[in-house]
């Protein structure tokens, strides 16, 4: 995000602590939006430039097509068939319907990603503490998380598939055409003595990872049906699976 926006959160912890963020402005045709304390709308089958703000929620209404989508501390909610160059948030999710076209990326730090039915992404998607969900999606770039579980059911990723702690999930047809990557923890464990849960990888029915399967966490479960196609596996040993139910 540009140095701009992460000034105007610095300015709104001084100026404004304490006050409370007003109702949803909705964002005029044609026009670019920059707030500090407010939600913005934009309203179905609105065409608008800019959409920036703070402290606050932002929504893509159905058929609505806007370029720059961002906000700090704030959910983004997007309808059907709706077009973005980029949709950013630091401290929220963001929950998008089918036939979403981003131009960009996809991306937030603490915070879940889900995106529907028929959707594009042209980058990538990321989030850092929070799952990513596709569903029948395709993505030309990676998708990323470092706590979460990575789904993607029906759905194809163009470049790698990574995670720290959790599992990933590529299922139902799903191909990664990059590689599929387990980092090992560098940072400190805040389990208060309690052993982490080992992360998991499920590679299922008619399923493909194109590229390698790193697997740098040697308490990985890695589970590959016996229809699924993939490249080598650096790290663990693969579970051969049967059937359709997803292990655990």
């Amino acid at each position: 995000m540009k140095q701009s926006l992460f000034a105007a959160a610095l300015l709104a912890a001084v100026s404004a602590y304490g006050s409370a963020a007003i109702a949803a402005t909705i964002v005029a045709p044609g026009t670019s939006q920059d707030s500090v304390n407010k939600s913005l709308t934009v309203g179905t089958g609105t065409q608008v430039k800019n959409v920036e703000t703070v402290n606050g929620s932002i929504r893509l209404e159905s058929q609505s097509n806007a370029e720059e989508v961002e906000t700090v501390n704030g959910s983004i909610q997007v309808g059907d068939n709706v077009g973005v160059a980029t949709l950013e948030t630091v401290n929220g999710s963001i929950v998008a319907g089918s036939g979403l076209q981003v131009s960009g990326d996809v991306e937030t730090v603490n915070g879940r990603i889900t995106i529907g039915i028929g959707s594009t992404v042209q980058g990538s998607v990321s989030t850092v503490n929070g799952g990513v969900t596709l569903d029948q999606v395709t993505v030309t770039g990676d998708a990323e998380t470092v706590n979460g579980v990575l789904q993607f059911r029906g759905s194809r990723i163009g470049g790698n598939a990574e995670m720290v702690n959790g599992r990933i999930e590529v299922v139902d047809g799903s191909i990664v055409a990059g590689d599929l990557i387990v980092r090992k923890s560098k940072g400190n464990n805040w389990n208060w003595g309690r052993e982490p849960k080992p992360p998991v990888v499920v590679v299922g029915p008619g399923s493909e990872v194109r590229g390698r399967l790193l697997i740098e966490n040697d308490r990985t479960k890695l589970f590959v049906h016996e229809s699924a196609r993939i490249g080598a596996v650096e790290g663990v040993q693969a579970t051969r699976y049967s059937g359709n139910d997803v292990p655990e």
